[in-house]
C-alpha cells in the first residue's frame, strides 16, 4: 500500500472543504429538494443519475453494510430507489450486520465459501488481507475521479474506492457546560477535570462509552499512540522495534494518559454493562460527551432536540495549551467487489452511482463527511465546523490501519487495542500489560 504524499492531499482537501464559500446546497433529505446543487467545478463527478441506461437482463446485488449511520442514510435519500431509475435492470439487495468486527469476520467465513457480497466497503488494511479475492477498478469512473484511491492501491491494482474521509471529535451537549460553568478544555489534564466536574454534579454521564462492545474506545485506545506519536503510520513504526511498549516510547505515554481518564470514571457506574447503540441515544437526556467521528452527525441530532446545543471540538491530547494540537484523519470506507463474482459489472455499475455528484452530495452533505471526489465541494456542517474554528492551527494525522509486517506481529500476539480499552476500564493493570506485550512483541519479531 503507498501513503506518499497522502498527507498533503488530505490536508489540502480539508482546507478546501472547510474554508470554501462556494458549496453545495442543502440535501439532507428526500423532502428537500431532490440533490445537492453542485457547483461548476464539479463536472469531474460521475455523471448525474438522470438518465436511465437502456435495460439489460435482470441482475440483483448484495451490498453489505456495517454502519447504521450509513444505513440510515441510504434510506432518508433513497439509494436502492434512485438506482433503480438509473439501472431498471439491477435490484440492490442491502444487507445490514451490526458493526465493522462482525464484517470482518462474515467476509473472512464467505471468502473461504467463495461466497462474498457483491459491493463491501472495507477499511483500508482489510485490502491487503483480500486482495486475492478483489477485482481491479482502475477502469472505472468513480476511481479515475477519485483522490485518494491510487494512494491506496497494491501492486498497481486499485481494489477499493474509498467513499470519504472524516476527523474526528469529542461531541458534547452546551447546555451541560453552561451549567457547570464550563469552558471547551484545550489539553488533556483540562479534559479529565471536565469530567470531574461533571461527575462530581451527579446529574450527568461525562462521557457516553459504550463499552460492552469493544470498538466505541478506539478514539482513545486505537488513535492516540498515532496522535502522541505524531506519526499515523505507528503501527508500522511499532513493527520494526523490539519492545514498542517501554515507558519512554509514544504507545506507552498515550495509554498512562488513556488511564488516567479511565481511573476518574467518566463512564458512568458501569461502563462495559451496555454496547454503544444502547448509550447514544443518551446524549439528548444524561450524557454530557461522547467521543466519535464525523459519522455520529446523524445520531447526535437524532438524540438532541435543539441542534444548537450540540457542541464539537478536536480531542484535547496535548499537554499545554502553546503545544499544536494534533487529530486524526481518516480515509475510510473502500468499496469492493468480488473478481470472481457473477455480477461484476454491475456492481461495478453501483460503485459509479455512489459516487454520482447527485447521490454522492447529498450523501456526504447528511453524513457531515468530507468529499474525496475531485474538484467537488461539500459544505461542512456548522455543527462539526465548530471545533475547526475553536483549533484553527491544528495539525491532521494522516491515520494507517498497518502493513503487512505489523498484521503479522498482531495475529502472533493477538495484539487488540480495542480489548485492551475494555481490559483498561475493569481495571487491568497498565504496566503488567505492556510488560506482556514486549516480551510477546519481541518474540513474534524473532519467528518472523
Amino acid at each position: 500500500m503507498k501513503i506518499n504524499g497522502l498527507k498533503k492531499h488530505i490536508l489540502m482537501a480539508l482546507a478546501v472543504c472547510v474554508v470554501t464559500s462556494s458549496v453545495l446546497a442543502g440535501c439532507g433529505s428526500k423532502s428537500e429538494d431532490s440533490a445537492a446543487s453542485v457547483s461548476s467545478s464539479g463536472s469531474q463527478a460521475v455523471a448525474s443519475e438522470s438518465a436511465p441506461a437502456p435495460t439489460g437482463e435482470p441482475v440483483t446485488i448484495k451490498y453489505m453494510v456495517f454502519s447504521t449511520e450509513a444505513n440510515d442514510s441510504y434510506t432518508k435519500l433513497d439509494l436502492v430507489g434512485s438506482f433503480k431509475k438509473v439501472k431498471p435492470n439491477i435490484t440492490v439487495e442491502i444487507e445490514k450486520v451490526k458493526d465493522s468486527g462482525e464484517f470482518e469476520n462474515a467476509l473472512k467465513i464467505r471468502k473461504a465459501a467463495n461466497e462474498l457480497p457483491d459491493i463491501m466497503p472495507m477499511k483500508a488494511y482489510m485490502l491487503a488481507d483480500f486482495k486475492d479475492a478483489l477485482a481491479p477498478l482502475n477502469d472505472i469512473e468513480a476511481a479515475k475521479i477519485n483522490m485518494y484511491a491510487d494512494k491506496f492501491a497494491i501492486d498497481g491494482n486499485i481494489l477499493g474506492v474509498p467513499e470519504c474521509m472524516f476527523n474526528e471529535f469529542v461531541w458534547y451537549k452546551k447546555s451541560i457546560f453552561q451549567e457547570y460553568n464550563l469552558q471547551v478544555p484545550k489539553t488533556w489534564d483540562e479534559f479529565i477535570n471536565v469530567c470531574n466536574t461533571i461527575k462530581a454534579g451527579n446529574k450527568y454521564i461525562p462521557i457516553l462509552m459504550g463499552g460492552k462492545d469493544a470498538w466505541p474506545d478506539y478514539p482513545f485506545n486505537e488513535y492516540m499512540p498515532a496522535l502522541e506519536a505524531n506519526d499515523g503510520a505507528i503501527w508500522n513504526t511499532m513493527a520494526g522495534m523490539d519492545e514498542p511498549f517501554s515507558k519512554d516510547k509514544p504507545f506507552y505515554i498515550a495509554y498512562s494518559k488513556i488511564q488516567k481518564l479511565y481511573d476518574a470514571k467518566p463512564f458512568g457506574s458501569d461502563p462495559l454493562g451496555a454496547g454503544f447503540d444502547q448509550v447514544k441515544t443518551m446524549f439528548g437526556s444524561k450524557g454530557a460527551m461522547i467521543a466519535a467521528g464525523a459519522w455520529f452527525l446523524g445520531d447526535a441530532k437524532k438524540a438532541v432536540s435543539d441542534t444548537n446545543d450540540i457542541g464539537t471540538f478536536f480531542l484535547p491530547v496535548k499537554n499545554s495549551t502553546s503545544d499544536k494540537l494534533n487529530t486524526i484523519t481518516t480515509v475510510d470506507g473502500f468499496f469492493a467487489t468480488p473478481k470472481d463474482g457473477k455480477n461484476l459489472e454491475a456492481s461495478k455499475e453501483f460503485i459509479n452511482f455512489l459516487f454520482s455528484k447527485d447521490f454522492y452530495s447529498a450523501y456526504m452533505k447528511d453524513r457531515g463527511l468530507v468529499s474525496v471526489v475531485k474538484d467537488l465541494k461539500v459544505e461542512l456542517d456548522p455543527v462539526l465546523q465548530q471545533a475547526y474554528d475553536a483549533e484553527p492551527d491544528v495539525n491532521f494525522v494522516v491515520y494507517d490501519g498497518g502493513n503487512s509486517d505489523f498484521q503479522k506481529i498482531q495475529a502472533a500476539t493477538k495484539f487488540d487495542v480495542k480489548k485492551m480499552g475494555q481490559e483498561m476500564m475493569a481495571g487491568k493493570n497498565l504496566d503488567k500489560m505492556m510488560e506482556d506485550l514486549n516480551k510477546a512483541w519481541k518474540a513474534a519479531r524473532a519467528s518472523k
